[in-house]
C-alpha cells in the first residue's frame, strides 16, 4: 500500500510540474487576461499565436538543438551547469514576444509580464553560476505578482471585486508547484522559497512600473 501511494504521488507530482511548466505560464497569463476580460478574443489570438511561438516553441526547439550539439545533458536541464544558456535563450525569446506585441497595439500590461518574466530569467541565469534557485516556483511567483498586482492596483483596485477565486487559485498552484518540486528531489526548501521571491518580487515591481507610465 505504501509503495502504491509513493507511486501516486510521484505521478501526481510529475502531472503538476509539467502542466505548469514554467514555458506554459505565459500562454496561461494571455488566457487569464481575456477570461477577465481585460483583452479583447482579437488581441488574445494575437497574444497567444505570438506567445505560443516565441515562450514555447523557440525555448523547446532550441533546448533540443542544445541537447543535440552536446551543450546540455538533458532537455528537463536537472543540472546547474545546463542552464545558463537555455535561461538566456528563454529571455531573449519573451523580450523579443513582448516587443513585438507591443507593435502590435498590445495593451502594455499584458507585455509587461512577458518583460518580468525575461527579467526574472536573466537573475536566474547569473544566481545560477553559483547556485541552483528553482525556475519554477519563480516562474509561477511572477505569475502571483502580476496577478496580486492586478487584483490590489491596476487600475486603483479594478479587480478587488469578484476576483478573489482567481488569486485564491494561483496561490493554490504556487503551493502545489513548490510541493512538488520539493517531492521531484530537485531543490531544497530555501531554493523554492529564493526562486519563488525572486519571480513574486519582479512580477509585482513590473506592473508597478507600467501603472506608473
Amino acid at each position: 500500500m505504501e509503495a502504491y501511494l509513493r507511486t501516486r504521488k510521484m505521478e501526481f507530482t510529475r502531472i503538476v510540474l509539467r502542466l505548469f511548466h514554467p514555458l506554459l505560464i505565459p500562454i496561461y497569463n494571455i488566457l487569464l487576461f481575456y477570461v477577465l476580460g481585460f483583452i479583447n478574443l482579437y488581441h488574445t489570438l494575437i497574444g497567444l499565436a505570438y506567445t505560443i511561438l516565441f515562450s514555447l516553441l523557440i525555448p523547446l526547439l532550441s533546448l533540443h538543438w542544445l541537447h543535440a550539439k552536446g551543450a546540455i545533458s538533458s532537455v528537463d536541464i536537472p543540472k546547474q551547469e545546463d542552464r545558463v544558456i537555455p535561461y538566456l535563450i528563454c529571455a531573449t525569446s519573451l523580450t523579443a514576444c513582448s516587443i513585438v506585441l507591443a507593435y502590435n497595439s498590445m495593451y502594455p500590461i499584458v507585455y509587461a509580464t512577458l518583460y518580468s518574466g525575461a527579467i526574472s530569467l536573466i537573475i536566474c541565469s547569473l544566481i545560477n553560476f553559483w547556485w541552483k534557485i528553482s525556475i519554477h516556483t519563480t516562474a509561477i511567483g511572477c505569475w502571483l505578482g502580476c496577478v496580486l498586482h492586478l487584483y490590489v492596483i491596476w487600475p486603483f483596485g479594478y479587480f478587488t471585486s469578484g476576483y478573489s477565486s482567481v488569486l485564491s487559485s494561483v496561490v493554490l498552484i504556487a503551493g502545489l508547484v513548490g510541493s512538488a518540486r520539493i517531492a521531484s528531489g530537485q531543490h531544497n526548501l530555501i531554493q523554492i522559497y529564493a526562486g519563488f521571491f525572486l519571480g513574486f518580487t519582479v512580477g509585482f515591481s513590473m506592473l508597478f512600473l507600467c501603472a506608473l507610465q
